[in-house]
């Protein structure tokens, strides 16, 4: 059996925990104050692996032992007292081994038990015992290889689709695309070459049909892309005041043909978020209040708040309900009007996008509303200057927070082999005091959100740490659960790119290699 891990300290939390346990109730079974695993069959010894010895003297061990090796009988048994050399290992003696084998015989190590020189003989009860708990050693390092396997085969299956995924996507946006490019020129062209104003209204309204085709697609485009996690986001410091005026020029003219005064309060601040992400967030902000907003005026301002900054844009709309403001952000959601979908008004898809953009980032986003007078949208991020410029250390140390075995193993090793440092606890108050980021599952079912395990980690640290929320949840949830919260969000499923994506605009740094 090939395994994953060469000594207990480097098995899966669950494991080592487990491992340890079976080697104090073998070392009380034998009445032995220390217990040896060694779990590559070459005597090597790890700390974590040894019960009631000293580092050093547990180093001093392994040749003996590796020597040893050779003495279990055809059971698998060995039974002492048989003295250990060498100085730090002096007045030690092996009273019994038995070696450690999986389910089909295969041999995985040996699981020592070592106690003072001089002590007695241990008899056959002991040795039965010993026998048997390292049996069920070899279970449990049997089980947990089984399962590593199944979670890198499973992760094998994710990262496939990702990639088939981002290939469709990839062709999507260049071949469907081209069509409609064609379309727009023969129908251009075609219109220069009729006279009669009904055939000219004709080609009007194949254009128009063309257009909303068009839109739907890069709609669509764009929100799977994000789904599929192959937006990676590149965080750094932006001027909210060149972005507001880039696009206030974007949409000051069709704001004016209907007739809307669009104003924007000038704002000096820097903030740390994605430049051609926070643009495309805002076009679609302010698209729709310039779209459903037929008299008035529209305004875009912003607002300081401890150390974040909340980008407002309010119009005088209709409104939105107040038991449908959540549900504006899922897809294909219209909420004026009753009858047919009016294409005009949107296609329900520019607030979804927003949505899971700012969640990507890390970003809050909230609605108010109040039906007949209008609608404010904000979108909070974190102010530059409260970001403290500080040496990058060599590993990231990730808190990872759950009671799922199987996901919080899949989430550790693929941290690990990022060259992340992994904690993982089912409860915040036991984790890492400060760690550079926090991961937990939202669960809006009983047991608190998640939200509140990395608010709790927050407070003890005493900064605000990334946190990331694992969520299965809709639109509509997440916009109720986390409002303006400082946090990123992985939509289940999600492959290893994607996870990285967001750890990464979490962190404003890179993690593992490309």
């Amino acid at each position: 059996m090939q395994m994953d891990y060469e000594s207990a300290a480097e098995a899966p939390p669950l494991t080592r925990r487990t491992l340890v346990g079976l080697m104090d109730l073998a070392a009380y079974a034998m009445g032995a104050p220390t217990a040896v695993l060694c779990l590559d069959g070459a005597g090597s010894i790890s700390v974590a692996a040894c019960l009631g010895i000293p580092d050093d003297r547990a180093e001093a061990l392994a040749p003996d032992l590796a020597a040893l090796s050779d003495r279990l009988d055809a059971s698998g048994l060995l039974v002492g007292p048989l003295p250990l050399g060498g100085s730090p290992a002096a007045g030690l003696q092996v009273l019994a081994g038995a070696a450690v084998a999986g389910p089909g015989g295969e041999k995985l190590g040996n699981l020592w038990l070592c106690g003072p020189a001089g002590k007695s003989d241990p008899d056959r009860r002991q040795t039965e015992s010993l026998r048997r708990i390292a049996g069920l050693i070899g279970t449990e390092i049997a089980e947990q290889v089984a399962m590593d396997g199944r979670l890198a085969a499973a992760r094998a299956e994710a990262e496939r689709a990702t990639r088939a995924k981002s290939r469709f996507l990839s062709a999507a946006n260049h071949d469907l695309r081209q069509p409609y490019q064609a379309i727009h020129l023969f129908l251009h062209l075609l219109q220069t070459k009729l006279s009669d104003p009904g055939q000219q209204s004709l080609v009007t309204r194949i254009q128009e049909a063309v257009q909303s085709g068009e839109t739907l697609l890069t709609s669509l485009l764009e929100l799977s892309t994000l789904d599929a996690g192959t937006v990676r986001p590149a965080v750094g410091r932006v001027s909210v005041g060149e972005t507001l005026e880039r696009m206030i020029r974007e949409f000051e003219a069709p704001a004016l043909a209907k007739g809307l005064r669009l104003r924007y309060v000038p704002c000096t601040a820097t903030v740390v978020t994605d430049t051609v992400l926070l643009e495309r967030m805002l076009k679609h902000l302010i698209g729709n209040a310039v779209r459903f907003t037929t008299r008035g005026s529209i305004l875009i301002g912003c607002r300081r708040r401890g150390g974040r900054l909340r980008i407002e844009v309010w119009d005088t709309g209709p409104g939105i309900p107040e038991d449908r403001q959540a549900a504006v952000f899922e897809e294909f959601v219209q909420i004026a009007g009753v009858g047919p979908r009016d294409r005009g008004r949107g296609l329900g898809l520019g607030l979804a996008i927003v949505e899971r953009t700012a969640r990507l980032l890390g970003h809050g986003i909230e609605v108010r509303s109040i039906v007949g007078k209008g609608s404010v949208f904000a979108l909070s991020m974190r102010i530059a200057k409260d970001v403290a410029e500080q040496p990058v250390p060599d590993r990231i140390s990730v808190l990872v927070l759950g009671d799922d075995p199987v996901q919080v193993t899949a989430l550790r090793v693929m941290l690990e082999s990022w060259n992340c440092s992994v904690a993982t606890v089912a409860a915040p108050e036991t984790g890492a005091v400060s760690p550079d980021l926090v991961i937990a599952e939202l669960r809006p079912e009983g047991g608190g959100s998640g939200l509140e395990a990395v608010d709790a980690v927050r407070r003890r640290s005493g900064r605000s740490v990334p946190g990331v929320l694992i969520s299965g949840e809709g639109g509509a949830e997440r916009v109720k659960l986390l409002g303006g919260a400082d946090i990123s969000v992985l939509l289940r499923p999600f492959g290893p790119d994607h996870l990285k994506n967001v750890l990464e605009a979490a962190l404003m740094r890179p993690v593992g290699p490309r």
